[in-house]
């Protein structure tokens, strides 16, 4: 096989190598051993790993699921998306914060919002507002006290100081942005300067994705692979502090 200077490896492989499925979605990925991995997990995220799971199957997102005009009810699929089990992880730690860096199309943040107590709050950062996703299924009345979009751009440590007492005492960070192989590095530097008051509990989507790979595998923090009950594109549990 001719190996060009201009190409990536995944490139190469993309072109060369065919995904013997039939899927609806497949991507590229690749396997590797626990052993020698660092950031093994402990016995509070393996026990909670667990219940969120198990929790999961009973969560109702059938509300939520209303508003999707067409297509597939990605909200009702259990496991292979994610957003019960989101759901089940907020129903069961309750938090007073939840950041969620990527609102998208806002389907996780309304599934978290259901679950969240009285006095929580979500800050879902987007450097696109949430109006400007033509099949949003937000609306101007889910903006309350308990869900509010920042538009900062999480990648740029100027905005980061910005949120920075927020963000320190943040319960879970979900992280659901680009994956484009730059975006998450920045993400995490920027974090690892921060100096976070409580246990706060990571939520990694598509660990399983190419450019994730190796982010994933090289994180040194207590962390659980949850693919088989989450995201079928990866869903990553890690012990932040």
């Amino acid at each position: 096989m001719p190996w060009k200077k201009s190409k990536s490896i995944r490139e190469v492989i993309e072109n060369n190598l065919d995904i013997p499925t039939n899927a609806e979605d497949k991507r590229y990925s690749a396997l590797f051993s626990m052993n020698g991995q660092p950031g093994k997990p402990g016995e509070w995220l393996l026990s909670s790993g667990l219940s969120f799971a198990k929790d999961a199957l009973s969560i109702d997102l059938s509300d939520i699921a209303s508003r999707v005009k067409g297509g597939v009810n990605y909200l009702d699929i259990y496991p292979g998306e994610h957003y019960k089990l989101l759901a089940s992880i907020i129903k069961n730690i309750q938090p007073a914060i939840v950041v969620e860096v990527g609102t998208h199309l806002g389907y996780s943040a309304l599934c978290m919002k259901k679950f969240m107590p009285d006095n929580g709050r979500i800050i879902t950062f987007d450097v696109i507002p949430w109006n400007g996703f033509e099949d949003t299924i937000l609306a101007e009345t889910d903006f309350d006290a308990k869900l509010e979009q920042c538009t900062d751009d999480l990648t740029k440590w100027e905005d980061v100081v910005k949120h920075r007492n927020m963000l320190e005492n943040a319960d879970v960070v979900f992280l659901d942005a680009l994956k484009d192989g730059k975006q998450e590095y920045l993400f995490l530097e920027n974090f690892s300067k921060l100096s976070f008051k409580k246990k706060c509990l990571f939520i990694f989507d598509d660990i399983r994705l190419w450019n994730m790979l190796d982010i994933w595998y090289n994180l040194d923090k207590p962390k659980l692979d949850m693919t088989s009950f989450g995201h079928w594109s990866g869903t990553g549990l890690v012990e932040w502090n």
